[in-house]
């Protein structure tokens, strides 16, 4: 599908209301939107958050492909049943809007070995990828350096070590900072690609900054990557907005080229 979606991140969430967002997001052209499950974005989390979220997307028109799993506790071992308990929302939420991917941020756990982390993550999508098979939607694991998955190689060794049936998250600035070759690594993800995001190599606008889009494209074409294109970058100037989501629309073009 290559939805092209926004995502309310740094300088977006906590600047505007949920309201002002579905707006700005809509009027910059954008077909959808990530959804992060957390208290900054659906309040409370409760129905009537989420019924107000879905009442916003249906409004404008906006798909929301990707949900994020906003509580950062999957590789906490401590809080094993809260991170399942919060899963149950997430998954909720995931249903009402029809998404494809759930995406989790896999983040260092303070005090926690690499290895108990990994260890506590795999335990926990082990009961997570059973519910979310029989939604049709696939877990996307997100790398960046210094967390326990530092890079894409270390994300498809985990889904190959685990046998569990689980994706990646692509951000094009955690790519860049891993000093990775854009080709390579989309050839190397290429069975395992969930969705990516799309961000300038100094986490501002897609476009700003040296990341080699035109090469990745050439990748994410050759393996036949067709999920969710999410922008996710520090947003300052609101009209960054609209720039992003054209940037993002010539982006999508060479991948179809």
């Amino acid at each position: 599908m290559l939805t092209i979606c926004y995502d309310p991140y740094s300088g977006t969430l906590g600047r505007f209301t949920r309201a002002e967002i579905f707006d700005l997001v809509a009027e910059a052209g954008y077909e959808g939107i990530n959804i992060p499950v957390n208290a900054a974005f659906l309040g409370e989390l409760s129905t009537a958050e989420i019924d107000d979220a879905i009442n916003l997307a249906e409004k404008h028109n906006l798909v929301a492909p990707t949900i994020g799993f906003g509580n950062h506790i999957l590789t906490t071992p401590a809080r094993k049943a809260e991170a399942l308990q919060h899963f149950e929302t997430v998954l909720e939420v995931a249903r009402r809007f029809h998404a494809d991917v759930i995406g989790v941020w896999v983040n260092p756990s303070e005090g926690v070995s690499r290895q108990e982390s990994l260890d506590a993550l795999a335990d926990n999508l082990s009961q997570m990828v059973t519910p979310c098979n029989e939604n049709g939607m696939k877990i996307a694991l997100e790398f960046e350096k210094g967390c326990p998955l530092d890079n894409y190689r270390e994300g498809v060794a985990f889904i190959e070590d685990t046998g569990l049936s689980v994706y990646l998250t692509c951000d094009t600035y955690h790519l860049f900072n891993d000093g990775a070759e854009p080709h390579a690594a989309a050839h190397a993800m290429k069975s395992c690609l969930g969705d990516v995001h799309v961000s300038g190599s100094n986490r501002g606008e897609p476009g700003g900054g040296v990341f080699d889009f035109e090469t990745f494209a050439q990748g994410l074409k050759e393996v036949g990557f067709d999920g969710p294109l999410v922008v996710q970058y520090k947003m300052e100037d609101v009209a960054s907005i609209a720039r992003s989501c054209e940037f993002t629309k010539k982006f999508r073009a060479m991948i179809q080229a």
